[in-house]
Parts: structure tokens; sequence; C-alpha cells
């Protein structure tokens, strides 16, 4: 499946093997940061779905202000 991109040709949505990669954490972490509230998941078929890469960022920048 192609990934969706914005117009400047960023990702909008990671598939959820590429959202573990960008994290460095689990399968199972990246469904439960999804059921913590911390990571939006959207389906995108009846077996599809893909972690918002703004979610991702936030994410990631609540990480480094906690290490600040």
């Amino acid at each position: 499946m192609k990934q969706q991109t914005t117009e400047a040709g960023g990702a909008i949505l990671y598939r959820i093997n590429v959202a573990e990669a960008k994290l460095g954490v689990s399968r199972s972490t990246i469904y439960r940061l999804v059921k913590d509230g911390q990571l939006d998941l959207v389906k995108i078929g009846k077996r599809s779905s893909g972690i918002t890469a703004d979610s991702i960022n936030a994410m990631i920048e609540r990480s480094r202000k906690a290490r600040a």
C-alpha cells in the first residue's frame, strides 16, 4: 500500500511497522499507546490501519521535553 503524503511530500499517515521503527517500540506498544490516547490510529480499510504523523511527532516532542 502506498504511503499517504501531503503536498510537500511529507507523510501524513504511517503504517504500523513504520511507526514502530520511528519510535523504536514494539507493535504491542504501538497499540497500547493508541489505547492510552498518546497516538492516533486511523482505519484505512477493513484490515489496514495507520498512525498519524502528527501524533508520532507530538510523542517525539513530549519525549524530548521530558529529557530536558
